[in-house]
């Protein structure tokens, strides 16, 4: 099985509705992370190419019939004529994406299904636009009302994890509202986007600067989030970075809004009376999943003391029982990291947490295949809670179980001190312990015997170093909306 042919020149870029070669003369390959080969080899943007794009992206907001002609509802069946293309082209994007990302292809038709359904969940929204009218309060011969409109350009910095999911968390809500767009993929993982280009010109419903797609590195998604002609922007990323992202946003000509998705060190507890078989592969599924390469993975895991000792056992089990192997192959249950740096980096908080934390490795701890970018499941067990590995983010399959506890009270006030609260879990069937635990945390997402399952319906999003603004449900569309007072005197 191979990267199927791309119908598009790989060393082109997509702007205002044509493939287009760009002004940048620097490249960079792509790799296929299962063997560490190059795979494919694309442009490197430069600032005259996101100048480009950005203008293109404003003149179709400003001048172009997508918000000035369409109306909601033609907007809402050219999303939806866009999703039947992404699904008759499905099997080729899941291909791309497990190559380009490493991904278990095992996993692909489930985050295929996410995209469709957001894409086609949104499309509902493009044509329920709605304002208020406001009854005069002191003046009668005033007519006062709102309306919605949309932000307008929105510049996209992308991550490299979920590239087709991720895409579709803001391209869909942005689309919905009429904003038009400029979307950076992460550097790692273009492939993907530039092949959703391809669809979304395919289906003749988008005026050209409505998607427009630049590639490259930190440089490009800073001339992006410089540029005084956006008027919002998009980012999902590291927290340094994210942090870089919100003071340029403040610091040029005009302020814009901003959301931000950034990482996590999402707890979970488990207490007694679960079952504990099916809670340990719960707990393993929701830090190894996407090879922990997850900003809501669970990674640091609470286990009352009264199953502490029967518990542990299970989770070893769990970890040790994930498949690696080729990501193509079907019964692969785990791929591997993203790139060498990350593959270094994971490596080097493993080294960590074994010589500076002095945690107990239960299993794991290396390399894995002898190739590529693979490392094996790794938990840590009888982690201080303050340790480097249990509390900075990782990015990687590397589970932290911290020391036993006792009351969750104590547990609930050590982690409403985390820097992060993207987050959690807890396992129980104590409704009392939910009530507390769903009431007292300080984060955007609680799951409750279950963990890692999104919809396109709910919103996601954090607090603190977690990032603010949240990806789908109604807030999410409602974020590319701006309200406008209208203030009509009916009687001049």
């Amino acid at each position: 099985m191979s990267l199927p042919t791309l119908p598009f020149d790989e060393k082109q870029i997509y702007v205002n509705g044509r493939w287009v070669t760009p002004v940048g003369q620097e490249s960079a390959n792509v790799e296929n992370p299962d063997t560490a080969s190059v795979i494919a080899t694309v442009p490197e943007c430069c600032a005259e190419d996101v100048d480009q794009a950005v203008k293109a992206a404003y003149a179709a907001f400003h001048d172009g019939p997508w918000i000035n002609e369409y109306s909601g509802a033609q907007r809402r069946d050219a999303m939806l004529a866009l999703a039947d293309e992404i699904e008759r082209h499905r099997d080729v994007i899941e291909l791309i994406e497990s190559f380009n990302v490493g991904k278990p292809i095992s996993d692909m038709p489930g985050e295929l299904d996410d995209t469709l359904d957001l894409f086609r969940h949104f499309a509902g929204y493009a044509d329920k636009v709605q304002g208020r009218h406001i009854a005069a309060q002191t003046n009668p011969t005033r007519e006062m009302y709102t309306v919605k409109v949309p932000v307008g350009v929105v510049g996209f910095i992308n991550a490299f994890n979920y590239p087709i999911s991720l895409l579709a968390w803001k391209v869909a809500p942005a689309l919905a509202a009429g904003c038009t767009i400029v979307f950076k993929p992460g550097p790692q993982t273009p492939l993907t986007t530039l092949y959703f280009a391809y669809l979304m010109d395919k289906t003749g419903k988008f005026p050209p600067g409505v998607f427009n797609v630049v590639l490259g590195g930190a440089a490009v998604g800073q001339a992006l989030v410089e540029h005084d002609l956006v008027d919002k922007v998009g980012f999902t990323g590291s927290v340094a970075t994210g942090k870089h992202v919100v003071r340029s946003t403040a610091a040029t000509k005009f302020i814009r809004s901003a959301s931000v998705e950034l990482g996590g060190k999402s707890p979970g507890v488990v207490m007694p009376g679960v079952d504990l078989e099916k809670t340990a592969k719960l707990v393993v599924s929701g830090c190894m999943s996407n090879a922990g390469m997850n900003c809501n993975a669970l990674t640091r895991l609470w286990v009352h003391r009264s199953i502490y000792d029967k518990f542990i056992p299970l989770l070893k089990t769990a970890a040790e029982s994930l498949v690696l192997g080729t990501p193509q192959n079907g019964d692969t249950q785990m791929g591997p990291l993203i790139d060498e740096n990350q593959y270094k980096r994971v490596l080097e908080y493993i080294r960590i947490g074994k010589e500076e934390d002095r945690a107990e490795v239960l299993t794991g701890g290396g390399p894995a295949l002898g190739r590529g970018y693979w490392v094996k499941p790794t938990v840590f067990t009888m982690t201080n809670p303050k340790a480097r590995v249990a509390t900075e983010e990782i990015f990687g399959p590397v589970l932290s179980v911290l020391e036993p506890f006792d009351d969750i009270d104590d547990v609930i006030e050590i982690e409403r001190r985390s820097d992060y609260a993207l987050a959690a879990g807890i396992f129980t069937q104590d409704h009392s312990s939910i009530a507390k635990f769903t009431r007292k945390m300080r984060c955007g997402t609680i799951w409750v015997n279950s963990y890692n399952d999104v919809y396109s319906y709910l919103p996601f999003g954090g607090f603190r170093n977690s990032g603010f603004g949240r990806e789908l449900g109604y807030e999410s569309f409602d974020g590319y909306l701006a309200t406008k007072t209208i203030i009509d005197s009916i009687a001049c």
